[in-house]
């Protein structure tokens, strides 16, 4: 009988399946499946073994996708700190591979981390800056599938922060983007539904109930399954209804909603949807069924907070971590250079040279740095620019974000400024003519130099002083508040 197994035993070897590129793809689509479908368990364990079979033939890509994977389950799980430590992992694998959009992708994935702790503007900064990079990517198809991606983390973390207005600027912004790729792949598709929803969620918080219904009609009609992630579709409808105190029609669509969250395992959104169907029944007079939901929404809601106090101290840690990295790296520099100035005559020579290449090194940064930021701060200007231009009823708002100081400034000198003036004095900031200004508002050149000659005595501008020069100065805090 032993004979008869070792006679064997290589056959048995040969006939287990044989790990290739092409397999491994083969089950990260499995992996992606999963994720619509919200099995996360079965998701990791199936990536933890992609990640062995990608290490046995020293696949990078594989090893990338696979920690990705791992770090996307993790964070839908709202395990922050484990979601983190696979994104740490990635890290070293970036010059191993030829993925270009991956290393976006990892940062796209903090931001998330980051906006699930309620870190929002540390979230925000992580993707404007990704949007910069993005830009930068050389295949078209990619470059718009990822700045869509982007685009929809930055509308969600406006949602969460309730600029509504945002929230509509950043939701067109997506739609313009996708609309330039001559080919729409199911990626991009999701960025789409994702951008009406988000626009349909803006317009009911702002009670236009009518544009609400059209975006979410938009995105039903977005050819993309989402599987048991569609909750949000259903969610939205019952608010509709609800809104419109047609309250049997809003519970049948929130009962569907909880369905798909609890089996896509979105605690959060379910604890939401607890609520909503709770009040939705507390104004039908179904009393019972109102505190069954209240009860669900207290218990989850407790569970939720203990999560979110773990979670706050992990990722914070590690935002902390992150910030001190630049300040060990110049104190390891200190160390360094008092260690060579103990060597010797002969090793102070090698360390002026270091010296020299370090400042060189550090140079290269700040103008890379520099370089980045002037990138931003133009893409910033353009979008202003063409707000104004086309009288964008956005422009005032991201305006704002843009240069934040320039209209507090302006507000402590007149705190009485109506929003047609503010805009009106950041048209001339951004150095727009009389003739311009008239043409964008319609209107005549000779308005437009009444309204100049007005605002001068609201704000005391002395008639010999160029009213373009006091607007930049007041940004910078030069006028005399």
């Amino acid at each position: 009988m032993m004979k008869f197994i070792f006679l064997f035993f290589p056959l048995l070897l040969f006939a287990q399946p044989k790990i290739t590129v092409e397999t491994i793809h083969k089950r990260l689509d499995i992996s992606n499946n999963l994720l619509i479908d919200g099995k996360t368990d079965d998701m990791i364990v199936l990536n933890l073994s992609i990640l062995e079979d990608a290490k046995h033939i020293n696949y990078a890509e594989g090893r990338l996708c696979a920690y990705y994977n791992l770090a996307l389950a993790y964070s839908s799980q709202y395990k922050y700190a484990k979601s983190n430590y696979y994104l740490k992992l990635m890290e070293p694998e970036f010059k191993n591979s030829n993925a270009e959009d991956q290393e976006i992708s990892m940062n796209i994935l903090y931001s998330i981390n980051y906006r699930g702790i309620k870190m929002y503007d540390e979230s925000l900064k992580k993707l404007k800056k990704n949007l910069v990079l993005a830009n930068d990517l050389k295949s078209d198809s990619t470059r718009h599938a990822i700045k869509g991606l982007i685009l929809v983390q930055i509308g969600k973390n406006y949602i969460e922060k309730k600029k509504y207005d945002s929230v509509a600027y950043y939701g067109k912004k997506i739609i313009n983007e996708l609309k330039q790729s001559k080919k729409m792949d199911s990626g991009m598709n999701t960025s789409l539904k994702a951008a009406m929803l988000l626009l349909a969620e803006a317009k009911l918080n702002e009670n236009k109930i009518d544009s609400a219904k059209f975006y979410i009609s938009s995105a039903q009609s977005v050819p993309v399954h989402w599987g048991n992630n569609d909750f949000a579709t259903f969610k939205l409808i019952g608010q509709v209804y609800d809104t419109r105190k047609q309250y049997d029609s809003a519970i049948i669509n929130y009962e569907k909603a909880i369905i798909l969250a609890a089996k896509a395992k979105n605690f959060r959104k379910l604890s939401e949807l607890y609520e909503l169907i709770s009040r939705s029944y507390e104004k039908n007079g179904q009393r019972d069924n109102e505190k069954k939901y209240d009860f669900k929404y207290n218990r989850l809601n407790d569970s939720l907070k203990k999560i979110d106090e773990e979670n706050l101290k992990d990722t914070v840690g590690l935002f902390v971590e992150e910030k001190q990295e630049p300040l060990k790296d110049k104190n390891n520099l200190l160390l360094y250079i008092i260690f060579i100035g103990i060597a010797g005559a002969v090793i102070i020579i090698f360390f002026v040279y270091k010296k020299i290449k370090s400042k060189n090194q550090i140079l290269h940064i700040k103008e890379k740095e520099t370089h980045e930021l002037n990138q931003k701060l133009n893409f910033a200007f353009e979008e202003v620019i063409m707000l104004a231009k086309d009288n964008d009823p956005q422009f005032l708002t991201r305006f704002q974000e843009v240069y934040p100081e320039f209209i507090a400034n302006l507000l402590k000198i007149e705190p009485q400024l109506l929003n047609t003036e503010l805009k009106f004095c950041a048209l001339l900031f951004l150095n727009f003519s009389t003739k311009e200004i008239a043409n964008y508002n319609f209107v005549q050149p000779q308005s437009i130099q009444a309204r100049k000659n007005k605002l001068r005595k609201r704000l005391n501008i002395p008639s010999d002083e160029d009213i373009y020069v006091w607007m930049k100065n007041l940004n910078s805090n030069k006028t005399n508040l």
